[in-house]
């Protein structure tokens, strides 16, 4: 998260969406990797950590990690 907001601030020029206090929110999910995929895949229903009035928009780095192995619960597709 560190380097994510750094590269925000420096390389990006955005120091307020860098302010963790006040700018964008970044948040993490169990995951389990699987050596046969050689991939990582979420291990809960990510929609379940956003609440419904937080839920505006969604920047998923690699979504194909939430779709091939979904855990249950609504598509991120349906909460976005």
């Amino acid at each position: 998260e560190a380097h994510v907001r750094q590269w925000l601030r420096e390389k990006a020029h955005m120091p307020e969406e860098a302010d963790p206090q006040t700018g964008l929110q970044i948040l993490w999910y169990d995951s389990r990797y699987h050596t046969i995929f050689k991939s990582i895949f979420s291990v809960e229903d990510i929609c379940k950590l956003i609440p419904d009035e937080s839920a505006d928009v969604c920047v998923l780095e690699e979504p194909e990690h939430l779709n091939w192995f979904r855990a249950e619960g609504d598509s991120w597709t349906k909460k976005f």
